[in-house]
């Protein structure tokens, strides 16, 4: 029992972590406001985690874990391979500015110049991404849906503009419809699958 409650505990600082980085961001953030957060004591803060890199290295790990499973699930679906190209790189995009798991992203984003820590725990996201998009491409080259030969380059570049359309509604036009963001994202899909309009459409919405 003692260990279940542990390891509750650990989890919800971890939680509270992810809140506060979001709120308040790395800098400002201090041990006391993730106690607060979480309803503990720093020293059981402390308990658990000996400094506030390893706190914010730990919440990263479990954030970074949560947004691979999201990613896997999509992979192992049924549906076209364009279908589920679609619903990684456009239903990744925030629905609004306020979106907290793109704020926390761009916050480590930020520190991964001064952080190795971080720095390993963002590369061995993007890896993935990259990783399950090159595996999803090669799947619709497969089942015939379009023919590609540049895999990692494709993924590479939708990738990098998923993130920066992310980035730039988050922080500088959080007016911009989600529709508008997703219709950029479809639109370098389209393009780099050399898929029309009607095929693509036709793919995207085939029943699984």
């Amino acid at each position: 029992m003692a260990t279940t409650t542990g390891g509750r505990r650990r989890s919800d600082i971890l939680d509270a972590v992810v809140k506060v980085i979001i709120d308040i961001g790395f800098a400002d953030m201090t041990v006391a406001d993730v106690a607060h957060a979480a309803g503990v004591s720093t020293a059981l803060v402390h308990y658990h985690f000996t400094s506030k890199p390893e706190l914010i290295e730990a919440a990263l790990h479990v954030a970074a874990a949560e947004d691979r499973r999201f990613r896997e699930a999509i992979v192992a679906e049924p549906r076209s391979a364009t279908a589920r190209l679609d619903a990684v790189l456009c239903g990744s995009l925030p629905d609004d500015a306020s979106d907290g798991s793109w704020v926390l992203w761009i916050e480590a984003w930020s520190q991964t110049r001064r952080s190795p820590g971080i720095r390993a725990v963002m590369a061995e996201l993007d890896a993935h991404e990259v990783a399950s998009i090159e595996e999803l491409l090669l799947q619709g080259v497969e089942a015939a849906e379009f023919d590609v030969t540049e895999v990692h380059a494709i993924a590479t570049r939708l990738t990098a503009l998923r993130d920066g359309l992310a980035v730039d509604r988050t922080l500088l036009h959080e007016t911009i419809p989600a529709a508008v963001a997703k219709a950029q994202m479809r639109a370098a899909l389209r393009s780099d699958l050399g898929l029309g309009d009607e095929a693509y459409l036709a793919l995207v919405s085939t029943p699984s």
